[in-house]
């Protein structure tokens, strides 16, 4: 998590002042949606707030500093800016997919031009090209290149540069249509040292300010009249050259390159109040530098660039912008990167039924409100039954809006996402109609329960060996509970590990048992068991005997070293092992220790014969139907988004149930997987329960459908409390919606549980 480093007041008085004073709109006023969007976002989110990171392409069309920051620094900058430089020389294809894939990815799309003129005096290409003008060579050939002829009709040079621009026009009409926004700076450092007694360095400054600002215009002109309005407009200063400013109806942003300074990371405090100071309508970007600023010293001097973006090869990867530098950089809170720009604003997709559950023929409305009217259009993504369905764009004219209202006649899940730039999924929600109609896509085995008899009676044949080891709690259980580490002898490759606490002194046949059981996965803290937890679902209700069972049967209480190897080789896809051979495939194992646990819980003389909860979420709630479906002494169960159910889902046409075996297991034919699978699909199994149910489902769960649990579900001959949640993936709900989820779902489950066991 990035420190936080701005104070309030810093953060306020900053933004307040350069909020009101940054002109708020465009100086194309024809700038698509997403133009307007991003200038927006920039003025309104980013300046005096935050600053952009950002890097220059290679000297062309790539990510190649991008790309070494993020392996240097683990995230990639905010910003990428390309150049036109080559694209005559080396014949790039700027309309291939690197732009569109750094803006789909969230990334920010700049541009600049070195452009390359003729430097033969006859303007014929057998002398080859340059963009300095013999002051700036440095050494190498400049051109003569006039920008005061440019501009003038019918001349040599004019053709020139409109037949450079109409290829740039079609490289920008691309972008455009891909809804890409772009920070377009043209003709940078344009000034160069003519002010300072010296010339210019790039060929349109070779015929001074009132020729440079006849050209800028000019090329404003000649994209904007062929239609390219998805540029954001930047001027490059030098600080002296007030008489080279276009003017504040033709420039969006103001920039300043910033080289040879002993900077030691400092904030170029003295040029971004130079220009503060002459251009108070515009934001002001480090455009270009050989130090990067850090963050301390932008936010100590109050000096809060809009972007950073330091020159390519030798400065980007330097002796000042190492590696450690990069790192530290990109993890201040200052600091934007590419993964924390958000150009749309926040969303929030409610739907009019809180359950999410609806009958045939009921009308469904999903509405949204936005932090911000959107500029741009969204992307309206429909699925049913996890398949997509419909695509369709929608821009809003107000905050408030509906994005989708549909009755259906027919079972089914829906899920509708609602998508940025770059297909970005911002917001889902999801719904059902009559899931009661969602049947198992496998139907039970004939010898389905012959099987499992047989499996139960080979269990049973082996006698029992247990290993306990004393546990310490904690302090706050001491003297009130013990708990131990239990090690069961197994049928299958692993025996069976857990933890198991029980009250001190607790009478005989006075504790029901509570069993928890882990979600998918080896190395990960819930994979694995924890004296902590453990010993606390033993104090619910009025006392309980815990069992906090590991799905692997692998050693509690190892290091992480230990759970990685184990992740990483013998239980590596554990879930994908032996699916052609139901005598050998790995949930039987995981299953038949399950069964041994609860054989060992109920011969605690403190159990009081009569309940038996079993807990899980994911896999755990998988484990939890079995044990239902194969004792019969399974009370209850409690089911958070469970795995393993409706196996045979994509039979029926749907996506399955975790792990998707169907839908993975490419190497195996459907024959062989369709002889395995329905003996340990939860569908099947928990048809033989007698178990009470509780169960919350999260609508737009992918890994654990809606669809796959209902099916499982349906199937259940016993009392049945469930919980939709129309806005959970599989994993917990985060953010402002997290307080909600916990008042609504979570707290209710808890109670259901400790209710249960008192």
């Amino acid at each position: 998590m990035k420190r936080f480093l701005l104070s309030l007041f810093l953060m306020t008085a900053l933004s307040s002042v350069a909020q009101n004073e940054i002109t708020p709109q465009l100086v194309d006023k024809e700038a698509t949606g997403a133009t307007r969007q991003l200038y927006r976002y920039l003025r309104e989110e980013v300046w005096g707030k935050q600053v952009l990171s950002g890097c220059q392409a290679r000297w062309d069309y790539n990510t190649t500093d991008a790309d070494g920051i993020r392996e240097r620094a683990g995230r990639y900058p905010a910003i990428n800016i390309f150049d036109f430089q080559h694209f005559r020389q080396r014949n790039l294809n700027y309309m291939g997919p690197t732009a569109k894939a750094w803006n789909d990815a969230g990334g920010i799309v700049g541009f600049i031009w070195h452009w390359s003129v003729p430097i033969s005096t006859d303007l014929s290409p057998k002398e080859g090209f340059a963009f300095y003008s013999p002051s700036g060579a440095q050494g190498r050939r400049g051109t003569l290149f006039s920008p005061r002829r440019a501009v003038q009709p019918g001349t040599p040079e004019q053709r020139i540069i409109n037949e450079n621009l109409d290829t740039i026009v079609k490289y920008f009409l691309h972008y455009q249509e891909q809804g890409i926004a772009i920070l377009w700076r043209p003709f940078h450092e344009a000034a160069g040292n003519s002010n300072r007694g010296g010339k210019a360095w790039f060929w349109w400054g070779n015929d001074g300010a009132e020729a440079f600002k006849a050209l800028y215009l000019y090329t404003q002109r000649y994209l904007l009249e062929r239609g390219v309005h998805n540029l954001i407009y930047i001027w490059t200063s030098e600080l002296d050259d007030d008489d080279w400013y276009p003017g504040d109806e033709y420039v969006d942003i103001v920039a300043r390159d910033q080289y040879h300074v002993a900077s030691q990371h400092g904030s170029f405090k003295k040029q971004f109040d130079i220009l503060r100071e002459k251009y108070p309508t515009k934001m002001l970007a480090l455009a270009e530098c050989d130090c990067v600023p850090s963050a301390e010293a932008m936010q100590k001097d109050e000096a809060l660039w809009l972007f950073v973006a330091p020159w390519t090869t030798p400065f980007v990867f330097s002796q000042q912008n190492d590696d450690a530098f990069w790192r530290k950089f990109l993890s201040e809170r200052l600091i934007l990167t590419r993964d924390e720009v958000n150009r749309t604003g926040q969303f929030r997709l409610s739907i009019n039924k809180e359950s999410g559950v609806y009958e045939k023929g009921e009308r469904a409305v999903v509405s949204c409100h936005a932090s911000v009217v959107p500029l741009d259009s969204l992307t309206v993504r429909v699925s049913y039954n996890n398949k997509v369905d419909s695509v369709f764009r929608l821009l809003p004219s107000s905050n408030d809006f509906t994005v989708f209202e549909q009755a259906l006649d027919s079972t089914c899940a829906i899920v509708l996402s609602l998508e940025g730039i770059g297909s970005r999924r911002i917001e889902s929600i999801g719904y059902v109609v009559s899931p009661e109609g969602f049947k198992a896509g496998y139907a039970e085995p004939s010898d389905f329960m012959s099987y499992w008899d047989n499996q139960k009676k080979q269990l049973k044949a082996l006698p029992m060996q247990v290993k306990t080891t004393s546990l310490e709690v904690p302090q706050q259980y001491q003297g009130k509970y013990v708990c131990q580490d239990v090690e069961i002898n197994c049928l299958g490759p692993a025996p069976v590990r857990a933890y198991m606490a029980k009250p001190v002194k607790a009478k005989k046949k006075s504790l029901p048992i509570i069993i928890l059981c882990r979600a998918a996965g080896v190395s990960g803290d819930w994979c694995r068991c924890q004296v902590g937890e453990c010993v606390g679902n033993a104090a619910l209700g009025n006392g309980a005997l815990s069992l906090d069972i590991n799905a692997h049967g692998m050693l509690n209480g190892q290091t992480n070293e230990y759970y990685r190897m184990l992740e990483e080789g013998m239980l590596r896809n554990y879930y994908e092992h032996n699916a052609a051979d139901r005598e050998t495939y790995y949930f039987r194992g995981m299953y038949l220790r399950l069964l041994r646990a609860i054989e060992y819980m109920t011969q605690q003389p403190e159990w009081d014969g009569k309940r038996i909860l079993v807990i899980g979420e994911s896999q755990g709630g998988g484990q939890a139907v079995a044990a239902a479906g194969l004792d019969s002494r399974v009370s209850a169960i409690v089911l958070n988004v469970p795995a393993m159910q409706d196996l045979g889902g994509a039979r029926a046409g749907r996506r399955s149930g975790w792990p998707q075996p169907i839908e993975s297991h490419r190497n195996l034919t459907p024959a062989q997987i369709d002889a395995t699978l329905p003996y340990f699909d939860g569908a099947q199994l928990i048809r033989h329960s007698k178990a009470e149910i509780y169960c919350e489902i999260g609508l737009i769960d992918t890994t654990c459908p809606p669809s796959a649990v209902w099916a499982s579900l349906n199937g259940a001959p016993g009392k049945k409390t469930v919980n939709c949640v129309p806005y959970r993936t599989h994993s917990w709900p985060s953010g402002d919606i997290r307080p909600q989820w916990e008042e609504k779902y979570l707290r209710p489950r808890l109670a259901f549980i400790d209710n249960y066991l008192k």
